[in-house]
């Protein structure tokens, strides 16, 4: 997630309404996020029905996007990227792949193996905090905040917009 793009991420019901808080990502390209832990793994499980609400604050986008496909990476199941039915338009923090020069200087750039993508990709994840510890989601919980954010804060830009049109 660059300092300028959030990108949250909520269940969609079965008749299409979005539904609770599930976690957040980074958006890596406009069309992929990768998703932060916990909610990694339990999509790795069990992928369901997604929206995402991406917000860029400094250049006025809110956008909600519906998720075209969960994609875990087969030799990496840690690594769960979400695939967008649209683009998004806010700015992406992108995947940091060094691209190397061939010895032989047959191909002016070789492509990454799967490895270093794989790599670059645990990369921009072990940049993202650590999610709160269960103590802090239950002294959340406790503390009344609204029914479907499960006791974890994060910051919630469709909150933010029902909250500016009166909508709590």
């Amino acid at each position: 997630m660059t300092r300028q793009t959030l990108v949250v991420v909520y269940a969609v019901g079965e008749a299409g309404a979005t539904g609770e808080l599930l976690g957040a990502a980074t958006l890596l390209e406009p069309e992929f996020a990768l998703v932060h832990p916990p909610l990694d793994r339990a999509l790795a499980d069990r992928p369901r029905a997604l929206r995402v609400g991406v917000s860029a604050a400094e250049r006025d986008i809110a956008e909600v996007i519906d998720v075209a496909q969960v994609r875990v990476v087969p030799k990496a199941p840690d690594l769960v990227l979400l695939e967008f039915a649209v683009a998004s338009s806010a700015p992406v923090r992108g995947v940091p792949i060094v691209m190397r020069d061939d010895p032989l200087g047959l191909e002016p750039f070789p492509e990454p193996t799967n490895a270093e993508i794989v790599a670059a990709v645990r990369a921009v994840l072990a940049e993202v905090p650590p999610p709160p510890d269960i103590q802090l989601a239950e002294a959340i919980a406790e503390a009344g905040l609204p029914p479907g954010l499960g006791g974890i804060p994060v910051d919630d830009p469709i909150r933010f917009i029902r909250r500016l049109f009166g909508g709590g």
